[in-house]
């Protein structure tokens, strides 16, 4: 055994000649109940089980820029389906698949539009097992899109914005809406935002989004007013545009708390950060932009997110025809 010879050597001209077979005979006994794997620097993971695969493929959604809330749900799902399944993955088919779904449905009794996205992540986890060639068959291809009824969710009105500023009780959380509704921002994007990125003379900043990708966003007068109250006021060090009570970084559940707040004091329902980006998306439609602008400000990849956003306004719909069909 290499180990053995090289220690050896080492102790040879320390200890008696006399003593040497001694000590290689203990040495054999002992290292005779391990397993000794030379060390390796090499950054390759090996590991071909279901759940090191699950490693593989959250890490390539990491590479590929996915929302770490995104790689969660991910791991959460996708680990609960593999304990539950008690298969090998070349095994699992498109029947385990409905099994495990319509069992899912029945004991946690969930929506199914939930359902759906579950069947979303199965089917993404399957397509990169197949095209990384772990497997040679995706039994997601057999499995249809789940139904569900889709609910159109509104904006708010231009009368529910103003009852929120009205309510707002200091000039953080009027700063706050008027940028939620001005900017467009997912709440991860607002709460993330330094005070030196803003350009309130231009009234504009650039806001890193889904995937890392840049993408600049715009301030209305109004917006930029409350933003300058709210700062003027400030006699903290912190970097973050928005603060707590405690004087850190405002996180995603103060920003909700904040809000449910003001919605409750305004006698307005269903008031989170989704809603005044929602809200933006609406009005720039109603008021005549393109559909690839409210793109463009969201930062949606997909076009037709954007148009998921818009809630068509009946009154809209209806003077259009009278226009139109006349």
């Amino acid at each position: 055994m290499e180990i053995l010879e090289n220690v050896l050597q080492a102790v040879a001209g320390i200890i008696p000649e006399t003593a040497l077979a001694g000590l290689e005979s203990a040495l054999c006994a002992e290292l005779e109940k391990y397993e000794v794997q030379e060390r390796t620097t090499e950054m390759v993971i090996r590991d071909g089980t279901a759940e090191g695969l699950l490693r593989k493929f959250l890490a390539t959604k990491r590479i590929e820029g996915k929302a770490e809330s995104t790689i969660e749900y991910y791991r959460q799902q996708l680990t609960m389906f593999l304990h539950n399944v008690g298969k090998l993955l070349p095994e699992i088919t498109t029947f385990d698949l409905r099994f495990y779904l319509s069992a899912y449905k029945e004991r946690r009794k969930v929506r199914n539009r939930t359902l759906d996205n579950i069947r979303k992540c199965l089917s993404t986890f399957f397509t990169w097992l197949t095209d990384e060639e772990f497997i040679q068959r995706n039994p997601c291809r057999g499995l249809k899109s789940i139904k569900y009824r889709k609910v159109m969710k509104k904006a708010f009105s231009q009368e529910e914005l103003e009852k929120l500023k009205s309510a707002c009780e200091n000039y953080r959380d009027l700063a706050l809406v008027g940028f939620l509704y001005s900017t467009g921002c997912r709440v991860s994007e607002a709460i993330s935002i330094n005070r030196n990125s803003l350009d309130l003379e231009k009234r504009e900043l650039n806001v890193v989004g889904k995937g890392d990708k840049e993408r600049t966003v715009y301030l209305t007068e109004v917006a930029v007013m409350y933003l300058r109250l709210y700062l003027s006021g400030r006699q903290d060090e912190s970097p973050a545009l928005f603060i707590g009570r405690s004087g850190g970084r405002l996180t995603k559940n103060g920003v909700e708390t904040a809000l449910k707040r003001i919605g409750l004091r305004a006698g307005v329902e269903n008031v989170h950060p989704h809603r005044f980006r929602r809200t933006l998306a609406t009005n720039m439609i109603d008021r005549g932009a393109s559909l690839q602008d409210v793109q463009a400000i969201l930062g949606h990849e997909d076009i037709r997110t954007t148009q998921v956003y818009v809630y068509t306004n009946q009154r809209n719909v209806k003077n259009s025809h009278e226009k139109y069909a006349a």
